[in-house]
């Protein structure tokens, strides 16, 4: 009898600080199994797919055994290890920013699934396989460098590279929190083809429940649930599971919630809008002829495919960068008043801030998450000492679920969803009159997603004017006061 894709057996792995991570965690994965792990942000997920890789941080201590097809993974060699990832074991990475040098064009991140095994890739292979993800134009887009593209086509161009050789397992972490409902299917079908086994990670349990075979449920490092997809999260019998399911079918605004229709002067007005960017000596319109506007005290979520226009929509919006057509007029002023639009004048300092789509490399890496998240304070003028703003961080913090973080901590001992919720609660902190948030949920469980979408609610409630871009519709309508859909550069 072979040995199965994946084993693993009394898993337990201790940082460096001492907390553990994962705790005398099994499972199995049989070839040409699907595996989907739940549980919320932090519980595991990401650690068990970098115990499996061999990407843990030096000073990690890892007890039990983690077996592919038979061979142990543990305590192997970093020479070995290198030679084994993306031949026997594909990945692909949770944060497709993170995982591209940004100096370095797609091409080149793409070819290097072959060249870093010294092979070379077979001719127009990147262009064939980019197009067949939903890449248009794939020739020339791959010629552009990763800020170039929006975070779902990203995402796609590394799925594509982690599967390349068609891997006796692929671990998927999160792969596709930045695609649409009809992206993230078609990419889970290209997964199912180019991978012979598969471990998704994902906080979307009906995606999970569509595209694999058994489910295992983390909770504190812990497995405390595994069993059929359809059992487990159709019957769930843990608490943490039926939690986990509960939430994560919100249902749409109600009508008698909403609040009336806005009048008066809009917080941000858009009016016959534009952008392009050049790419390979042509023009690419990003943005065309957008009117729109958001007023104070409203939601107004802006849907769509991925590359359709929408992150640069918010861009405009937030005044961080100049429409080449069109006006941006924030409170009634315009916010591009010179011909050079060079420099954008808003209301005050402070009073526009974004929630990007990259939430780790929106956060200073040096900096402490108490000095981070009340930085808009002592911007808009505040005068804080080191005590005031620890406390406002830890409480603030609470608020998103994340009241066991310590302050100190900084984003890179936090997982992508944390970080996240921590970009959400850095913007809101000091009562902008405008947010723009981009897939604010997109990397959270649903219980940390529903207490953002209640976060930035709120911020409405209070008399902000929010802008929301996200895939998760569902999600959207359940505190957006009306949504807007976007395709090619355009509102439909």
């Amino acid at each position: 009898m072979s040995a199965p894709a994946l084993e693993v057996q009394g898993l337990t792995v201790t940082f460096a600080d001492g907390f553990r991570g994962l705790v005398d965690v099994d499972l199995v994965v049989p070839h040409g199994g699907r595996l989907g792990v739940v549980g919320s942000s932090g519980c595991g997920k990401t650690t068990l797919v970098r115990t499996v890789l061999g990407l843990l941080p030096p000073g990690t201590q890892v007890t039990g055994t983690v077996r592919v097809d038979g061979r142990e993974v543990t305590g192997c060699s970093e020479r070995e290890l290198r030679s084994r990832r993306g031949t026997d074991i594909g990945y692909v990475a949770q944060d497709p920013y993170a995982a591209c040098d940004p100096l370095h064009r797609v091409e080149r991140h793409v070819t290097e699934a072959w060249t870093a095994h010294r092979r070379r890739p077979p001719d127009g292979v990147v262009a064939e396989r980019l197009s067949g993800v939903g890449i248009p134009d794939a020739a020339r887009r791959a010629a552009q460098y990763p800020h170039q593209w929006s975070g779902g086509m990203l995402q796609r161009a590394t799925t594509v590279a982690g599967t390349a050789h068609e891997p006796l397992l692929t671990l998927a972490d999160e792969p596709t929190s930045a695609l649409d409902a009809e992206l993230s299917d078609g990419l889970l079908e290209l997964l199912r083809r180019t991978c012979r086994s598969l471990v998704l990670v994902s906080h979307d349990l009906a995606l999970v429940a569509r595209h694999t075979d058994e489910v295992l449920v983390l909770d504190g490092g812990r497995v405390v649930e595994r069993g059929a997809a359809g059992t487990v999260l159709g019957r769930p019998a843990h608490e943490v599971t039926r939690l986990l399911v509960a939430a994560s079918t919100p249902a749409p605004r109600a009508a008698s919630t909403a609040s009336a229709p806005p009048s008066g002067m809009p917080a941000v007005r858009l009016t016959g809008v534009g952008r392009t960017y050049a790419s390979g000596g042509s023009a690419v319109p990003a943005v065309r002829g957008v009117d729109l506007d958001v007023h104070a005290g409203e939601v107004v979520g802006v849907v769509g495919r991925s590359g359709s226009g929408k992150s640069t929509l918010l861009r405009l919006a937030a005044g961080l960068e100049p429409p080449d057509t069109g006006r941006v007029l924030l409170a009634g002023a315009d916010a591009w008043p010179r011909a050079s639009r060079r420099r954008v004048v808003r209301p005050r300092a402070g009073w526009a801030m974004p929630v990007f789509q990259d939430p780790v490399a929106s956060l200073d890496r040096r900096w402490p998450l108490w000095r981070t998240v009340t930085e808009p304070l002592v911007l808009a003028g505040g005068r804080l000492s080191r005590a005031e703003r620890r406390r406002r961080t830890a409480e603030a913090l609470a608020d998103v679920g994340l009241g066991e973080v310590d302050v100190d901590r900084r984003p890179a001992t936090l997982s992508v969803g944390q970080c996240q919720r921590v970009a959400v609660v850095r913007a809101l902190i000091a009562r902008p009159a405008l947010v723009v948030a981009d897939e604010p949920t997109a990397s959270l469980d649903v219980d940390a997603a529903a207490a953002v979408a209640a976060l930035l609610r709120a911020a409405a409630d209070d008399g902000a004017a929010v802008l929301v871009v996200s895939h998760d519709e569902p999600r959207l309508a359940s505190y957006a006061d009306r949504l807007v859909r976007m395709a090619d550069g355009e509102l439909t």
